[in-house]
């Protein structure tokens, strides 16, 4: 559990944590303490953010969250998504890496991403059997010490996200100079977008809390946030009504792709 020490702060007072038996982390500046319940730092600004209805709902169907990956239409659509990933990050060295927003740990672990954070309990319960090394926490504070990460991924993310530009604050806080940001996402402007937003409209438990973006309103975030965007990659060409097939990425943007990837560098 050394890790957790030499990564992780007091998100109260931003002190440096020492282990308690290891069953707890002590803040040495202001004795703020996190509980570790199987192995895992329980560092939620506020216990009440997990019946938050975007957090509860993840908590609730966990289950059927999980099995979309393995199932025959979600596999295929996974595979697409991971594969234009590791494209966009050709010819850049990410070692220390941390997926914000990790779920269930399925991108982290086909990504080969160390580190992860989620509010929602049950799906990091799998995302540490997967072997990620995973904390109880939100994108909008952080327990992450600063300049730690050689990137930072928002895989679907973004769309759940309360307060979007506190988290890219954070995110830009724990990358190290030149770290990437990548962001992938559903494009609102996409037939995909179009898809998923009638979705919303329609009460669908995981989207009814989703808001999502266009790729030009997303790149204005991170240019109003000092990252100098770096790649764009697409994919998901086919209509979401069609059988999804296997596809190659392409770099730069296609607009009728449903699943963008930004990738943005820390100036």
């Amino acid at each position: 559990m050394s890790w957790m020490t030499k990564l992780l702060r007091c998100i109260r007072c931003h002190g440096d944590l020492t282990l308690r038996d290891n069953k707890s982390l002590i803040c040495l500046n202001c004795n703020q303490e996190y509980k570790i319940v199987n192995d895992i730092p329980v560092m939620l600004p506020s216990r009440e953010l997990e019946s938050a209805e975007e957090v509860r709902i993840f908590n609730e169907l966990v289950e059927r969250y999980d099995k979309w990956f393995f199932s025959e239409k979600g596999a295929v659509l996974f595979r697409n998504e991971v594969k234009a990933i590791k494209y966009a990050l050709e010819g850049i060295n990410v070692r220390k890496s941390v997926e914000i927003g990790v779920g269930t740990g399925m991108f982290a672990k086909a990504l080969n991403i160390e580190y992860g954070i989620d509010p929602a309990w049950k799906p990091l319960l799998l995302a540490r059997q997967r072997g990620i090394k995973v904390v109880q926490g939100v994108a909008e504070n952080l327990p992450f010490k600063s300049t730690l990460f050689d990137a930072a991924f928002l895989i679907v993310t973004i769309c759940f996200l309360r307060e979007p530009l506190k988290a890219l604050l954070e995110i830009r806080r724990i990358l190290k100079r030149g770290g990437y940001l990548i962001i992938g996402f559903i494009d609102r402007n996409s037939p995909w977008g179009r898809f998923y937003l009638r979705k919303k409209e329609r009460k669908h438990p995981f989207y009814k809390v989703a808001k999502f973006y266009s790729v030009e309103e997303i790149e204005e975030i991170l240019k109003d946030l000092d990252f100098r965007i770096h790649k764009l990659v697409s994919t998901l060409f086919r209509s979401p009504l069609q059988t999804p097939t296997y596809e190659e990425p392409v770099n730069g943007l296609v607009p009728q792709a449903g699943f963008k990837i930004i990738v943005a560098r820390k100036t």
